[in-house]
């Protein structure tokens, strides 16, 4: 039966993630027609490939622990833990591959992160919002130098961008969760990957 979940929800969080990846894109390309991105900071061809790592075989199946219906073990949650800290720790566009910490730290210094990553966060931000069903600034607020240390200026091209892309959310696309997921900083697990 375990089995059969697993495979089930790696399949469903396989077309969770290519949604994703197609609206983080979408986003992306948003802030490049309105000139909002600075000509020697894009690059189309990471953005084309945002968040392939997820769909590795071994990454969907640790993923669909995250979904699947049930008290998880303690190697379920080191799994989960992970391959969450792999992804964050392996794709610049994430705040904690520039600084000390996880995905429950706060303080987490980003202000080593380089302007081409912020438009390629704010497109995710925004992906996730809309999958969320939440507010982007509300986001924003929430994490913008209490979660995510940034210096002025960064934030002079964050919050304009968040604010540009807050207006984009597809409304329609809002709050459709076909899967409910454990919340990361329940899990217990604190350990740093080498």
């Amino acid at each position: 039966m375990r089995l059969f979940q697993i495979i089930k929800y790696s399949f469903k969080y396989r077309k969770r993630i290519k949604t994703h990846i197609k609206r983080v894109q979408h986003f992306y390309f948003e802030m490049l027609h309105y000139g909002r991105i600075s000509p020697e900071h894009i690059d189309i061809d990471r953005i084309m490939n945002h968040d392939k790592d997820k769909l590795k075989l071994k990454n969907l199946v640790r993923q669909a622990l995250r979904y699947i219906p049930g008290p998880l073990t303690e190697q379920d949650k080191l799994n989960i833990h992970n391959v969450v800290m792999e992804h964050i720790k392996t794709n610049k566009h994430h705040c904690e591959y520039w600084g000390e910490g996880d995905y429950a730290s706060n303080g987490i210094d980003c202000t080593k992160m380089e302007e081409t990553y912020l438009y390629e966060m704010c497109a995710d931000w925004a992906a996730t919002s809309e999958e969320m069903g939440t507010d982007l600034m509300g986001w924003y607020d929430k994490v913008v130098n209490t979660k995510f240390m940034f210096t002025d200026e960064q934030i002079q091209i964050i919050k304009p961008m968040c604010e540009f892309l807050n207006f984009r959310l597809d409304k329609l696309y809002i709050g459709k969760k076909d899967m409910k997921s454990v919340k990361l900083s329940t899990l217990g697990v604190r350990k740093c990957l080498k």
